[in-house]
């Protein structure tokens, strides 16, 4: 199983489709295989391993395996004709949101207006979508490069897109190129890890920006449309139709600093590497999510993920206001998920660690390839069980985790109790 730490640094260049003519892909470096302690994977029935675990990085997206499918994070792009107004800046430069009210699917007419078309909606949205180009000028050997998307959030220059897009950095050369072609230098406001969200800023004013929906009135089968950049600039601001197809999905990176308790909007709506950072839009043509991710193994088929915008709202105003996510904790590891299929070997289900910072209170208390168990007395057998309890924790806030140590060779397994306090997560990695 490869493990990427997703604190780690930007991912190095390769062509990941090479007959595809759309330009550069990221891949991460390879690290050598950490095997779990003298444990040999059980088998399912039908010669299925337990867990299979993929990991590259394709234009600005990455392929991240969890149990026996793969997760590509994608690159996507929003926009809006600039009728209603996204956020708008005070006196003192800070962006934020304004608040905007989203019917509830119903009928075709609501109070709050009228559903458009497809063609309605796209027209309303495409000139608000961007190209994100990030440029790595930092090695001195070769010049690493990729494209996503971005969403225009503001008239006078901001725009969000996937963290990942930037590479997790404010490191790189970042330009934007706007519908009509105009290509801008973009600063990087702030970028947050976690919840794979990043805010740029061009010099620029009038420019059509998105109306910011609400995410919780979304119920399965509502119509959605993504509009993105799949594959780069020569497919830009293209369209796809899609419905809801899930609500509050988690997605399991077996990582614990890449998520912070996320929950995702699924949907069936196309989503292909390029499209990172762009929308997924309503049928009032309101962007209600970010699209960030889809399952792109053999066996599985239209299903692509978009962060809520519910949660875009307040990572955005968080970054534009203070550079990072306040009140946000951490434990300050890289952990795993092991499976039942172990316990028949005396091993318990839990979360393996797989690293531990340097800053975190676990160094001196517990050690790589320790399993946790419980946390507070509750049992954890998933990462989104651990994200549940310590989304209600705030930093410097205390947990107890019950941690198995598996057998060495100078000491038998043993199971005990540490007390850990919480780091306030920024979000950052560097």
């Amino acid at each position: 199983m490869n493990q990427q730490n997703m604190n780690g640094s930007r991912p190095s260049q390769t062509n990941a489709y090479p007959a595809s003519g759309t330009g550069y892909a990221y891949a991460p470096a390879q690290q050598s295989g950490v095997p779990y302690p003298t444990l040999q994977p059980q088998q399912k029935s039908g010669g299925g391993k337990v867990a299979v675990a993929i990991v590259a990085v394709i234009l600005a997206t990455a392929l991240i395996g969890f149990g026996s499918i793969a997760l590509f994070r994608a690159g996507y792009s929003c926009t809006d004709s600039g009728s209603q107004s996204g956020g708008s800046t005070d006196s003192n430069g800070v962006f934020a949101f304004n608040e905007v009210e989203t019917p509830k699917t119903d009928t075709t007419v609501t109070a709050a207006g009228q559903q458009l078309t497809p063609a309605q909606v796209a027209a309303k949205v495409r000139p608000s979508i961007v190209s994100v180009i990030t440029v790595d000028n930092v090695s001195y050997m070769s010049q690493n490069s990729g494209e996503g998307s971005g969403i225009i959030i503001s008239s006078d220059g901001y725009i969000v897109t996937n963290s990942h897009v930037i590479g997790d950095s404010n490191k790189y050369d970042v330009s934007v190129i706007t519908s009509d072609g105009t290509t801008y230098d973009a600063k990087v406001i702030g970028y947050d890890v976690r919840s794979d969200l990043a805010v740029l800023k061009i010099d620029a004013t009038g420019l059509p920006e998105c109306e910011l929906g609400d995410s919780s009135q979304l119920v399965l089968g509502d119509y959605v449309i993504a509009i993105g950049n799949p594959g780069g600039r020569q497919f830009a601001g293209s369209v796809t139709m899609g419905i809801v197809s899930g609500v509050d999905r988690i997605i399991d990176t077996e990582n614990m600093e890449s998520t912070s308790a996320m929950r995702y909007i699924q949907t069936d709506a196309a989503i292909n590497p390029g499209n990172s950072g762009g929308a997924l839009v309503n049928m009032y043509g309101q962007v209600i999510g970010v699209n960030t991710a889809k399952i792109a193994e053999t066996g599985y088929e239209g299903m692509g993920f978009a962060i809520p915008s519910s949660k875009v709202k307040e990572v955005v105003n968080d970054l534009s206001k203070f550079g990072y996510v306040q009140g946000r904790v951490k434990l300050g590891i890289t952990c795993r998920t092991l499976t039942s299929a172990y316990e028949s070997q005396g091993i318990p289900a839990g979360l393996q660690v797989y690293d531990i910072n340097s800053d975190s209170d676990m160094n001196g208390k517990a050690q790589k390839y320790d399993i946790i168990t419980h946390c507070d007395g509750k049992r954890i057998t998933d990462l989104s069980q651990l994200q549940d309890i310590m989304f209600e924790k705030k930093p410097g806030d205390t947990i107890t985790l019950t941690i198995y140590r598996p057998a060495s060779t100078t000491a038998a397994s043993s199971t005990f109790d540490i007390t850990v306090k919480l780091l306030e997560d920024t979000g950052a990695t560097d």
